[in-house]
């Protein structure tokens, strides 16, 4: 039986042409500046800051004389009000927000990994949506992709992490107070105070009598279920790129507001492309900039095709895991202003618009092929320099993830030969059926040995969010900020080919060794695992050896992981050294 939402009845089409209309007004309020009295980009992109403190030092607002407080007092009210937490609807549910995340912090390079080679490669075959962005006269020089992925995975890891979405509760009353308070609302003028066992009247004449069924009407208000509001820097995040989005519509729909920078010949950045464009979006034919269908379809690029991804690389997941998961990006879609309509937290529900969208909109474009050229020169920046090679890789990835149908609309057809040509295809499954047996013998680990496993998923964590932080180029301009002049979008100073030679070595050790702690992590696998077996076949001596060997491997594994890969990181090259 097929339980699955029957999406044909929804005008898809009709969505192509809405935004996101409460953020678009705001950003054509306060972005423009031009002798007007809007804050323009800087002082959106300060508000930014402000965002970031009051995530982690919430008091401070408290603070009358704080610089926290003293600056939030310097901006429009509707700005600051468009960060405050937002009222969660009655269908957000806590357990599913911890769960989902938690499958994040157990999986976080597995992640990673779908990212690049599903989520990613999946946004790049809507020829009319995503890729029509990038169209532009010079789109082979894809420079600013690290920056590009560099903000998607930190937006990933905020609203992933542990209370990166989370619920606060407004206070509730208790029951003693609620007659109190209740005659407080109903008798302003009374000044109502308690007084041992009884409520007295403290101030102005003796009111007519307050109405008892009016009375038991606002005990009754004062004793629902208090508000739930969203909060978290993952909150914090979607917010931002849901701003950022509003004025890349705004940018492209009105270019005469924006004076075009950078060079014409050589634009280095994504923002300085846009501001090249002279000519209004074609809303007619590719809708609305960043429209209502491509964001549902680009949240469940996140919130199904990442757990689909680990379902298919093998590793085992329950439907409560996956639609926890994709419960989390549901929040996140109604945060950044995705129609409800749009938004479904039922896994087949979410295949099937999955998949009705990719009916619609997918189709083979230059733009594509042009995105997942740069998208897998930026896996080359930290494979071994083999000619071709993190090009094969890349594809047999995008392949396994997407299916070849859609991976031939965003690979070169020579390349799709290449990867699956007689010799090649069998060492690609054989490497996937390895990589499909490790993740299992890592669930089966984890599952017995939990505080081993905790010790282990802690320090892959922590490595993601370096191997994230590696992603980041040598842009001026800060996440998520918007785009004010050339000096926020640019390059910095001195990040010439032999910089980017220094950043590119610098980035193969990181891969390196954290390739070394995870091999070594597969042979504590592989070690433990046999233990049984060699005791059953040569006695428990030989048995005591694989076990010895599991314990060693894991130790040099998670000291790697912990102290070699931490001194690799920090020897980022600077601009400097390549004087």
């Amino acid at each position: 039986m097929n339980n699955k939402k029957n999406w044909e009845h929804i005008d898809l089409e009709a969505f192509r042409q809405i935004g996101d209309p409460d953020v678009d007004n705001l950003v054509a309020d306060l972005l423009p500046k031009q002798g007007g009295e809007s804050i323009g980009c800087l002082g959106y992109n300060s508000m930014l800051l402000i965002a970031d403190k009051l995530v982690s030092d919430p008091e401070l607002a408290l603070i009358g004389n704080s610089r926290l407080s003293q600056w939030l007092h310097t901006m429009p009210e509707e700005l600051v009000d468009y960060f405050r937490p937002m009222e969660a609807p009655d269908w957000v549910d806590t357990r599913k927000l911890q769960l989902g995340s938690q499958l994040w912090r157990q999986n976080t390079l597995l992640t990673l990994f779908i990212l690049y080679a599903g989520s990613l490669p999946a946004c790049y075959l809507l020829k009319n949506g995503i890729t029509a962005l990038y169209k532009t006269k010079k789109l082979s020089d894809h420079q600013y992709i690290f920056q590009r992925i560099y903000e998607t995975g930190l937006m990933l890891a905020a609203c992933m992490d542990e209370k990166g979405i989370e619920l606060i509760g407004d206070a509730a009353l208790q029951d003693d107070n609620l007659l109190l308070q209740a005659l407080k609302n109903l008798d302003a003028e009374g000044q109502w105070q308690e007084q041992g066992q009884q409520l007295v009247r403290k101030s102005g004449k003796t009111g007519s009598p307050i109405d008892p069924e009016e009375l038991d009407k606002e005990i009754e208000r004062l004793a629902e279920k208090p508000k739930r509001y969203l909060w978290g820097k993952g909150y914090i995040t979607a917010k931002k790129v849901r701003f950022l989005h509003a004025s890349m519509r705004y940018m492209l729909t009105q270019p005469d507001r924006f004076k075009p920078w950078g060079s014409i010949d050589r634009p280095q950045t994504f923002a300085e492309y846009l501001s090249q464009v002279q000519e209004p979006w074609d809303n007619k034919e590719l809708g609305v900039p960043v429209n209502q269908e491509d964001m549902a379809y680009t949240l469940l690029t996140f919130g199904l095709v990442i757990p689909r991804g680990m379902e298919k690389w093998g590793a085992p997941l329950s439907r409560e895991q996956k639609e926890a998961f994709l419960h989390l990006w549901r929040v996140v879609g109604y945060t950044m202003g995705i129609h409800s309509e749009l938004l479904t937290d039922n896994w087949d529900d979410a295949e099937s618009l999955y998949q009705e969208i990719q009916k619609r909109q997918a189709e083979a474009s230059d733009d594509g092929l042009k995105l997942t050229e740069a998208l897998m020169g930026f896996l080359g920046d930290y494979l071994p320099d083999v000619p071709g090679f993190a090009h094969r890789l890349s594809a047999a990835m995008i392949i396994s993830q997407i299916g070849l149908t859609h991976a031939s609309y965003i690979l070169d057809k020579q390349l799709i030969d290449e990867t699956l040509c007689f010799w090649r295809k069998p060492f690609y499954k054989l490497a996937g059926g390895i990589f499909n047996i490790g993740l299992k013998l890592r669930a089966r680990f984890y599952e017995r040995f939990k505080h081993l496993g905790g010790i282990t998923l802690h320090s892959l964590d922590e490595a993601s969010e370096l191997l994230i932080d590696s992603w980041q180029d040598a842009f001026s301009r800060r996440p998520f900020f918007v785009p004010v002049d050339t000096t926020s979008w640019v390059r910095q100073p001195g990040t010439d080919e032999p910089y980017r030679k220094l950043l590119s070595q610098w980035r193969r050790q990181i891969f390196i060794t954290l390739a070394s702690a995870l091999g070594l992590l597969s042979l504590a696998l592989v070690s433990l695992a046999a233990a049984l077996p060699i005791a059953l076949i040569s006695g428990w001596t030989a048995s005591q050896l694989a076990l010895i060997a599991a314990a060693s491997f894991w130790i040099i594994a998670i000291g790697i992981l912990h102290f070699r890969l931490q001194a690799v990181f920090k020897k980022r090259p600077e601009v400097e050294q390549v004087k």
